[in-house]
């Protein structure tokens, strides 16, 4: 094991003809691992790193063909322990920049905006402000329960006073619901909606004696499935019968009053 190792120090700027002409140098030199400076014959000249390297140099017209193109502000992130917070955190925004060639917008080496201009900051310090939880108003008053024995529900609602803001609590539910309490509904009384079933119109006949007394009124008939009666109506007038006339028949339709189990009930 060899105590000696070559060392190097940074590159140096880029000199010479201007653009991909240029060089650059940096000092090599063998050291003992005891820190002091030693020929250059002690160290394997295999490991010995470069001194010179071609670079591209860049001249003062270059500033017409190169630029730094910035990106926008990121978001400002809090740094440092989080205490408690009264008004705004200290935080860091962030951004990037690179060196482009005017022409045709390609990225080209950093170096060479660094020697027309400073690199932009790439780091800003700034406020973060505090977070604010959802402000919502009281709830509203119960509603009223439906009268009867069916099972109904109530509500109460309440309103956003203030929106969440920079990672607050979000709001909580706005509505509440809540099972009427009733008393049970007696076998038989149970609450029911209703609706009308009608049937379309029958064909045009001519009224039998029988049937002229009874022409706008209701006749019940009752349904196949419960035995309560529904109603059909009738149209018309009373027969006239004359020699060379037109004669007036009447047409019927049923029309029937369904519970909301399905039973047909008296229609009134």
């Amino acid at each position: 094991m060899t105590n000696y190792a070559p060392i190097s120090s940074h590159w140096g700027r880029c000199v010479g003809d201007c653009g991909s002409g240029g060089t650059r140098s940096r000092a090599v030199w063998c050291t003992h691992t005891e820190g002091w400076t030693s020929h250059h014959a002690n160290c394997d000249q295999k490991e010995k790193p470069e001194s010179h390297r071609r670079c591209f140099k860049v001249c003062d017209w270059h500033l017409e063909l190169f630029e730094w193109e910035v990106s926008g502000w990121g978001t400002c992130v809090p740094s440092g322990e989080a205490g408690a917070c009264i008004t705004a955190q200290h935080g860091l925004q962030r951004r990037s920049a690179r060196c482009l060639q005017k022409l045709n917008r390609s990225t080209v080496a950093s170096e060479i905006c660094e020697h027309l201009a400073p690199r932009p900051p790439l780091e800003q310090a700034c406020l973060v402000p505090c977070p604010r939880d959802c402000v919502v108003s009281d709830f509203s008053a119960w509603s009223q329960c439906s009268g009867g024995c069916a099972r109904t529900m109530r509500h109460r609602t309440r309103a956003v006073v203030a929106p969440p803001l920079y990672g607050g609590a979000p709001c909580p539910n706005l509505t509440e619901s809540r099972l009427c309490e009733m008393a049970a509904c007696p076998l038989g009384e149970e609450e029911h909606t209703y609706s009308l079933k009608v049937g379309p119109w029958g064909e045009c006949r001519l009224p039998h004696h029988d049937d002229a007394m009874v022409v706008g009124r209701a006749v019940l008939d009752f349904g196949v499935d419960s035995g309560e009666p529904s109603v059909s109506w009738l149209k018309g007038h009373k027969a006239h019968h004359h020699a060379r006339e037109v004669q007036v028949g009447y047409q019927s339709r049923p029309v029937r009053c369904v519970r909301s189990d399905g039973k047909n009930v008296v229609l009134r």
